[in-house]
């Protein structure tokens, strides 16, 4: 997946000089710069969440480039997008909470950020109790159709259901009464899938 030649010079640094945004998504800070020879400058600031996954995508889906960072000081990456051939891609980048776009187009000489089509993806949340009641909580802003399935360790499906596609949805699942072991929460909304392992 790293071998289509996407060069990038990668410094960690703290970045206590940038002017860190407070939002609620999980990013405090997120910014990318087109630079001359096709260059992208990516800068995020640190996070709640230590990991962070950035994926580059062209127009299909299909991943060309990812990788893990721990994100404790914040990340700073330079990306060299010339071998890239000219088209739409998209930058992501994901962590526990949320998974931020951000599309991109490159031409025979130059990469422009579409800063106007940035967009955040709240992903699911679901928190276990000790009475063996699950909660589900899921920001579906884009009021995508969405449901849920829960499979056990054999992949046997032991529920499911369709959700609709409310922009906010809360629900609680009781599974107190199921055998102790792994099971996995899988959730479908739109073209994502999300999945979420517990332990009884």
């Amino acid at each position: 997946m790293n071998n289509l030649k996407i060069q990038k010079s990668v410094v960690t640094a703290v970045l206590l000089l940038l002017p860190l945004l407070s939002f609620a998504d999980g990013f405090p800070f997120v910014k990318l710069t087109s630079k001359e020879n096709k260059m992208i400058t990516l800068r995020v600031g640190s996070a709640e969440s230590d990991l962070t996954n950035i994926r580059i995508k062209n127009q299909f889906g299909q991943v060309l480039y990812a990788e893990t960072v721990e994100n404790v000081n914040g990340i700073l990456k330079n990306f060299d997008l010339s071998h890239l051939e000219s088209g739409r891609y998209k930058i992501e980048l994901e962590n526990d909470l949320n998974i931020e776009e951000f599309p991109i187009t490159i031409t025979w000489d130059s990469v422009t950020v579409a800063e106007n089509q940035f967009n955040t993806i709240h992903k699911p949340f679901v928190k276990l109790k000790e009475n063996g009641i699950v909660d589900f909580n899921y920001l579906n802003l884009k009021s995508n159709n969405t449901s849920v399935l829960i499979t056990n360790s054999k992949g046997n499906v032991i529920y499911k259901e369709n959700l609709g596609n409310q922009s906010g949805i809360e629900k609680r699942f009781d599974i107190s009464s199921l055998e102790k072991g792994e099971y996995q929460i899988m959730v479908q909304s739109g073209d994502r899938n999300f999945k979420h392992s517990i332990a009884l």
